[in-house]
C-alpha cells in the first residue's frame, strides 16, 4: 500500500535547519540530518544568514550557529506547533461530536 508523502512548510525546514545547527553544524551535517537537497540546502542557508537567524562561524570549516534571533524563531515555532496540535485535537474532538459529511454549506430550513 502506497503512503502519501507530506512535505514541509519553509517554516518547517528553517526550524529543522535552526535545530541542527544550535550548536553550530557542517553544511554537510545540516543537509544529511535535515534531508534536504544541496541546492536546497544552499538557498535556505542563504536566507536564514541573510534573516539574520543563523550565522556563519569564523571556523575554517564553516560552521553555522543559530543566532539569539534564531534560537527565538525556533521557540516561537515550538510554541505554534504545540497549539497547532491543540488546535488539531480540539477539532477531532468536536468532529466527533458532531459529524459533517456531506455539508454543502447549505442548511436546511424547517419550517
Amino acid at each position: 500500500m502506497a503512503t502519501k508523502r507530506q512535505y514541509r512548510s519553509r517554516l518547517q525546514i528553517a526550524a529543522d535547519i535552526l535545530e541542527i545547527a544550535m550548536n553550530g553544524s557542517r553544511k554537510t551535517k545540516i543537509m544529511y540530518m535535515g534531508n534536504l537537497s544541496f541546492d536546497l540546502l544552499q538557498k535556505d542557508l542563504d536566507m536564514l544568514v541573510n534573516y539574520d537567524l543563523i550565522r556563519i562561524g569564523s571556523d575554517m570549516e564553516k560552521t553555522y550557529i543559530a543566532t539569539e534571533k534564531g534560537r527565538r524563531f525556533l521557540e516561537d515555532y515550538r510554541e505554534l506547533q504545540k497549539y497547532s496540535g491543540l488546535v488539531e485535537f480540539k477539532r477531532h474532538t468536536l468532529e466527533a461530536i458532531l459529524p459533517i459529511k456531506g455539508v454543502t454549506g447549505s442548511r436546511s430550513r424547517v419550517q
